[in-house]
């Protein structure tokens, strides 16, 4: 299970700003923090892990409106089915997955890709992915990777921690009108 740490907050900090959630799908549900904070501001909250442990620990806390499922990523759930994406994916650069909680492969990028291929068609049309990222990953690959799959970005929150930026970043289906 991934404590929240400083991410975790600001993933949060970042959320509580945007006015409307809808219904939401958090991939990698973790502690339950996000969860907890945000539960209470959604139509209905889902979150996900592929940890079942981690699902039944958050069950004892049982925070109102929201279900949990254990999967990998989100390929479970239907398409064009939510308003708000949300994972704080594991991001930092490794030779390989020994801790599923932080190592994010080779440049950081491996697990936050395999979210966001899922969470693009899961998306309602006007929804946002929210995701958090790192400076220690390559992020010029995420936002190349982002427009590739016919989506705009944008940085929400961007905050130096000793040894690494912490980035929130927001997606939405690009739209021509």
């Amino acid at each position: 299970m991934y404590h929240p740490s400083e991410d975790t907050f600001l993933l949060i900090r970042g959320l509580e700003r945007t006015s409307s959630l809808g219904v939401v799908l958090e991939i990698g549900v973790g502690s339950g923090k996000v969860a907890e904070v945000l539960g209470k501001r959604a139509d209905m909250y889902i979150g996900c892990d592929i940890d079942l442990s981690t699902l039944i620990q958050i069950v004892h806390d049982a925070f109102p409106r929201t279900e949990l499922v254990c999967c990998d990523s989100a390929n479970c759930f239907i398409n064009n089915h939510f308003d708000t994406v949300i994972f704080n994916p594991p991001y930092l650069p490794s030779e390989g997955i020994v801790d599923q909680t932080v190592d994010g492969g080779r440049q950081g990028n491996e697990i936050l890709f395999k979210f966001l291929k899922s969470s693009f068609k899961l998306l309602k049309l006007y929804g946002s992915i929210f995701f958090i990222s790192s400076s220690l990953a390559n992020v010029q690959e995420i936002k190349d990777f982002i427009k590739e799959n016919e989506f705009d970005y944008e940085i929400i929150i961007k905050e130096h921690y000793i040894f690494e930026d912490i980035i929130l970043f927001r997606c939405r289906k690009f739209i021509l009108i």
